[in-house]
């Protein structure tokens, strides 16, 4: 469930734009903390009256974007309570968040994230379904703003894995990715009109994949010590019903310290990789709420993409506190040209609100900056 507030302009982001977006996300801010400080403390309450029954919080969700313009909807978390998982700090959670926007776009969303027979399996699910509005620069680190195109779309996304837990931090397991898909409105004359690029017709992506996983960091929404490794394989056949051939493999690295009385220093190191017959919307990208924050989602993409983030997590007062964060990362279509010189920098800073002590769950408030771009970003937990 996100709530996110962005705006760019073509020739860089002027003090008019941040002024409203910054007026944007301070109402925002004070809206939607105090339902969500009140679920916190409802949940909170219900654990101690029943610590074995399921509850679920049902939260309003306000955003704006310049693809939907305003957009509103319904959103929930709900911690099962039921499924114990005999390892402490990973909970077992269900999230949902239907949205609807100004120009009549649609999205629903469901992500459970389940431990099962005691810890011994975890399950990872996504079913989502998308009309939405999204922006397109091209394909390759050397892009300009002036490219920028619009198109429509909607998918019918279902992606689910199984983990089997080896050890008390290792993990192996499997994952089917499967996508339909359909372009449904571009700019005339534009790239996507008539470059042909794959991926810009209706079709099905199907895969499997296999997951290694080494985590033994003491939470999953805000932990302050562990590592998190995180690798993944994954094909795209005719013979799984796909109608690209292309491979997926990514490395996911991430390092939690905590340096003084509560102080985080969060490292996330990420190699993302495609070859063969990729459809665009599945290049490896940077920029959004999570990659290199500053960015609009999506804004350089080609079949390689290697980032590193930063990020230092400061305690404040009762259930807030702040982080500054920067991000350093590129895009190209093979290793080969990659440039240090070319690599792109964003950075910026937020507040976080608690809004479950129990199991560490945050909403964030963050605000970052890059090249020609600015973006406001309210969300439930952290970016990594």
């Amino acid at each position: 469930m996100a709530i996110t507030g962005r705006m760019r302009k073509r020739k860089g982001v002027d003090r008019e734009t941040i002024v409203k977006l910054c007026f944007l996300s301070i109402f925002l801010f004070f809206l939607i903390f105090p339902a969500f400080g009140w679920a916190g403390e409802r949940l909170e309450e219900e654990k101690k009256e029943d610590e074995e029954k399921d509850r679920l919080i049902a939260l309003p969700i306000i955003y704006y974007t310049p693809e939907t313009k305003i957009a509103v909807g319904v959103g929930g978390f709900n911690y099962l309570r039921s499924l114990k998982d005999q390892f402490k700090g990973h909970p077992s959670t269900i999230t949902m968040s239907v949205i609807y926007t100004q120009k009549k776009q649609f999205m629903l969303e469901i992500t459970p994230d389940l431990y099962l027979n005691r810890g011994k399996f975890h399950l990872v699910g996504y079913l989502g379904f998308k009309n939405y509005v999204e922006n397109f620069y091209g394909i390759g680190s050397q892009t300009t703003e002036n490219m920028q195109e619009i198109f429509s779309f909607r998918s019918i996304s279902f992606k689910c894995s199984l983990r089997n837990r080896i050890t008390p931090s290792l993990y192996v397991g499997l994952q089917f990715d499967f996508e339909h898909s359909k372009i449904t409105e571009v700019e005339s004359g534009g790239i996507l009109d008539t470059a042909g690029i794959v991926g810009s017709q209706a079709g099905i992506v199907s895969g499997l994949g296999v997951l290694l996983i080494q985590d033994n960091r003491d939470n999953t929404f805000f932990p302050t010590r562990g590592t998190l490794l995180h690798l993944r394989a994954s094909l795209f056949s005719r013979t799984i019903g796909s109608d690209y051939k292309f491979q997926e493999y990514s490395l996911d690295y991430r390092q939690y310290m905590m340096v003084f009385s509560r102080h985080v220093l969060a490292f996330q190191q990420s190699v993302l990789m495609t070859s063969g017959d990729v459809p665009f919307r599945r290049l490896s990208k940077l920029g959004g709420p999570n990659i290199m924050r500053g960015f609009i989602q999506g804004r350089y993409m080609d079949k390689k993409a290697i980032f590193l983030q930063m990020e230092y997590r400061v305690p404040l007062i009762w259930r807030l506190s702040a982080a500054g964060f920067v991000g350093y990362g590129d895009v190209a279509d093979r290793f080969g040209k990659f440039s240090l010189d070319d690599f792109k920098v964003t950075g910026g800073f937020g507040i976080r609100y608690q809004i479950d002590r129990n199991s560490g769950t945050n909403i964030r408030w963050d605000f970052g900056f890059a090249k020609k771009n600015f973006g406001v970003y309210v969300m439930i937990n952290e970016a990594f």
